[in-house]
């Protein structure tokens, strides 16, 4: 992956190995522009491009534009993917996305041990053909296919589905009312279903969308909004917009597209590089404070060195 380094924000292009592609972080998020409702919803990519990625939607009670939702999301992404491909050939992008459930929605037919009833047919979703995983219990099962559905199309429920994987369900309840014990992984059939590998690891759509057009994806930890440096973005064009003039809702609306193309390329740099020094911070066991002072202390790099480490040693053990 290509980095910035130092006060003049040096490249640093990376020195691969043969056949190896060159790996281009690409962050996404979302924002609202609170002075009429304006929202906000951006994939940024460098230099100039002649589609945009960009999402601007109007919610309200006025307003025939949906909430944002997956498949509006999954709609961005497929240009954010056919830009990317055309600005960068030949080159891979690690997509990085915030927690939400958009960014975590399943397809219609996914595994879900919780909507099955617990004997066949009945009302109940119809759910896709599985594999069985690798870790079943029972070897002789590993890796044989299971139909979800029974040849007259009713969809199987949770006894027959755990009994064709070898388990023994005797005398267990379907589900717990009102709610499972939080550590039990086998208090009822719901439970010890959903805790199997290909229901509990499905890949969301987004997942499945990105890594089907070769490129991979990654989810910031919940709560760390400084690892995501649109973040800092978002906040370097409301305080211009916040200082615009803005008498009408069509001027609030040029007002943030112009302060959403205003920040320049360096300081998106920078501010990605202020996100690397927080990740390398945590990576060397800082938090809070101490994790703040380094980032601080090694601004113009993307990583925090052996010497502040030396250096927050020697404050503690004074």
């Amino acid at each position: 992956m290509t980095h910035y380094e130092g006060p003049e924000l040096t490249r640093q292009p990376p020195t691969l190995p043969p056949g190896t592609r060159e790996m281009i972080a690409m962050f996404h998020d979302e924002s609202c522009f609170h002075a009429n409702d304006n929202d906000r919803k951006a994939c940024l990519c460098d230099g100039n491009i002649t589609h945009d990625a960009r999402t601007i939607i109007y919610p309200g009670a006025n307003s025939k534009d949906k909430w944002w939702d997956t498949k509006q999301l999954l709609v961005q992404m497929q240009k954010a993917i056919d830009i990317f491909n055309k600005a960068h050939p030949g080159k891979q992008a690690l997509f990085i996305f915030d927690q939400s459930s958009a960014h975590a929605s399943l397809p219609d037919d996914a595994l879900k041990a919780f909507d099955m009833n617990k004997s066949d047919g009945g009302k109940q979703r119809v759910q896709r053909d599985t594999i069985i995983p690798e870790s079943n219990p029972t070897p002789e099962y590993r890796g044989q296919k299971q139909a979800m559905t029974l040849p007259n199309g009713e969809q199987k429920g949770l006894k027959r589905t755990l009994e064709e994987r070898g388990f023994n369900v005797h005398g267990l309840r379907a589900k717990c009312l009102p709610v499972c014990p939080i550590d039990s992984e086998n208090c009822c059939m719901a439970r010890l279903l959903s805790q199997q590998d290909d229901f509990k690891n499905q890949p969301s759509m987004l997942e499945t969308l990105i890594h089907a057009a070769g490129h991979e994806v990654i989810f910031l930890p919940k709560f760390h909004c400084e690892l995501n440096p649109i973040e800092m973005y978002w906040g370097w064009c409301k305080y211009r917009y916040r200082q615009a003039d803005k008498k009408s809702f069509q001027q609030a609306k040029e007002a943030a597209e112009l302060y959403l193309n205003a920040c320049p390329v360096e300081v998106i740099r920078r501010f990605v590089n202020c996100s690397w020094r927080f990740m390398s911070a945590y990576r060397r066991g800082l938090t809070g404070r101490a994790a703040e002072w380094a980032v601080r202390k090694q601004k113009g790099h993307r990583a925090v060195s052996g010497l502040v480490m030396l250096a927050i040693e020697s404050l503690v053990h004074h």
